[in-house]
């Protein structure tokens, strides 16, 4: 029972959800919306006890059964419930009361992917690592195509769903392979068993969880269902699906493969170290060719991953405070980026034409585009240049140097299409002069993604303290 206190989080959000869903049956769609906004509030009083637990340690972390709650995992957890914070914020004004079927099951279904990120990012045993990231998985299948009447949005599920089914396939015999080499699926079991050799079932065991991983945060080559289902599902959705549980996946990475990637006889280094690169320039290559922003901007994410990996494949502290620092920034960044995006795709469509004009229909939103953006891309002294000089500086000092060399020339081909946006905004006629309306709750999502974009790039020393303080503490078991 001491161990289940260490969820209290998790177990509040599924029991809430669960009332979400059932009063659903209740609310007509004109009504629901209060669903989603009790889902909301319930996101954000989760993420307030995560500061409480910064400031008393002894009370909120600890090891359970098959989890651990520690400074890398109530790191991980406030940028899922942040990110989960916003995304129902977004959610509630992203279309009228009367288009929006089953708000308070959306939300619910929303939280329910957030408490299996919350769980991934603390589990310690590969089983119940699978088992969250099915909670996430099959929560976010139903996202995705939650627009039934959406050809585009069941498209993207339908292929979703088959990608991951597919992945999980692949994850789960990743498991078997590894319980058969060593007798345990414990990580805090796992290190010390490898003294004694490592074995061809282990390490084909170790590649197909790469794999399983690979799909759950985009890499290359297992990329091939993000454009689909980021442009078919709902823009909040698309948004939350960019960040969270990208953030999730790379957490328990960390814990699953920090100690594995050195290993001599695994040569993981080199795996990893091909896919980030193959990540990166896949995800920008192809963003250059894109004429739909929702598009353009889930291959940013791809290459986004892949500079997160960069920090992964160092295999120190240096490196996983790198990634820490830059997965803290691009909740932020993407999530103003896909904020505007909602905006104009509303009312216009999300080609690049909608955004045709837009600094005479609305300069304030014009100007904030191109601030994530350039963020996005890592301009100094933007909050990117922070996250993205962590990360190559980590891989310098490894003696990885051709991996920061890739990683400073993706960004730099990536300031072509994130540009291409603005010049679109500020140097094309607009195709109307009615000003582009914002509400409250947009304006307060770009108001708090702007302001931590610029508070991190101009004021980043107490975020890399906390980054530092995750980083030293990994893995939460026995060494």
């Amino acid at each position: 029972m001491d161990g289940l206190r260490l969820l209290l989080p998790e177990l509040g959000l599924s029991a809430l959800a669960l009332t979400l869903m059932a009063c659903d049956l209740f609310f007509d769609s004109r009504r629901g919306k209060v669903l989603m906004g009790l889902g909301f509030v319930a996101a954000a009083v989760g993420l307030g006890s995560l500061g409480l637990a910064y400031n008393s340690p002894e009370t909120y972390q600890g090891l359970g059964t098959l989890w651990a709650v520690d400074p890398l995992a109530l790191f991980f957890k406030a940028l899922i419930l942040a990110a989960t914070v916003f995304a129902l914020m977004l959610s509630i004004d992203y279309k009228p009361a009367d288009d929006i079927r089953h708000p308070g099951t959306f939300a619910a279904l929303v939280l329910f992917s957030a408490v299996g990120q919350m769980l991934l990012v603390s589990a310690t045993d590969l089983l119940l690592i699978f088992l969250s990231l099915e909670l996430v998985s099959i929560s976010s299948f139903i996202l995705v195509g939650y627009e039934r009447r959406d050809l585009k949005s069941s498209e993207g599920a339908i292929k979703y769903f088959l990608f991951g089914a597919f992945s999980s396939a692949i994850f789960v015999y990743g498991i078997s392979l590894m319980y058969g080499a060593l007798g345990s699926t414990s990580l805090i079991d796992i290190t010390p068993m490898m003294d004694r050799g490592v074995s061809l079932a282990f390490l084909v065991g170790c590649l197909l969880l790469a794999v399983g991983f690979g799909f759950k945060v985009s890499m290359a080559p297992f990329h091939f269902w993000v454009a689909d289902a980021y442009e078919g599902a709902p823009t909040p959705v698309t948004a939350y699906l960019s960040i969270a549980p990208k953030a999730a996946a790379l957490a328990v990475m960390l814990r699953v493969f920090t100690h594995l990637i050195p290993h001599p006889q695994l040569e993981l280094q080199g795996v990893f170290s091909f896919l980030a690169v193959l990540t990166m320039s896949v995800g920008n290559l192809t963003a250059m060719f894109q004429t739909n922003v929702k598009r353009l901007l889930a291959y940013s994410s791809i290459a986004q991953a892949g500079y997160l990996l960069i920090g992964f494949v160092t295999a120190d502290t240096m490196g996983r405070e790198g990634l820490l620092i830059y997965a803290l920034v691009y909740v932020f960044m993407n999530l103003g980026a896909f904020t505007v995006a909602m905006l104009l795709g509303n009312e216009e469509g999300y080609e690049l034409e909608a955004f045709d004009g837009l600094a005479v229909r609305n300069l304030g939103l014009a100007l904030l585009m191109t601030f994530f953006l350039l963020s996005l891309a890592g301009i100094p002294p933007m909050a990117g240049f922070i996250g993205k000089f962590a990360l190559f500086a980590a891989a310098v000092k490894a003696g990885h140097w051709w991996l920061a060399v890739a990683g400073v020339v993706n960004s730099v081909i990536s300031v072509y299409y994130y540009m291409a946006i603005s010049y679109h905004m500020f140097f094309k006629a607009p195709k109307t002069l009615e000003p582009a309306r914002t509400d409250v709750l947009i304006s307060g999502t770009l108001a708090f993604a702007a302001v931590g974009v610029l508070v991190i790039g101009l004021y980043p020393e107490p975020f890399l303290a906390a980054a530092r303080l995750s980083a030293d503490m990994l893995p939460a078991v026995p060494h």
